[in-house]
């Protein structure tokens, strides 16, 4: 009974479908969001691109960006 109640909250947020705080998130329009400006960084590195800073994320959480070619 007591790992029902340990796993619940583990539940709650897996339905809810929260991303990892690690994770680069789509917002629309070709923007993304990282927590850092090395995650951003490392994120279209990977994709032979350059992050174009697009500033401050939502709510100062991270921030916005978007992947060029150049």
């Amino acid at each position: 009974m007591t790992w029902r109640i340990l796993l619940l909250p583990l539940a709650l947020l897996a339905a809810a479908g929260c991303a990892a705080p690690n994770e680069v998130v789509p917002l629309g329009g070709g923007a993304l969001r990282a927590m850092s400006y090395v995650q951003a960084d490392d994120y279209c590195r990977a994709r032979n691109a350059t992050p174009k800073w697009l500033g401050k994320a939502q709510a100062e959480q991270g921030v916005r960006f978007e992947c060029t070619r150049d």
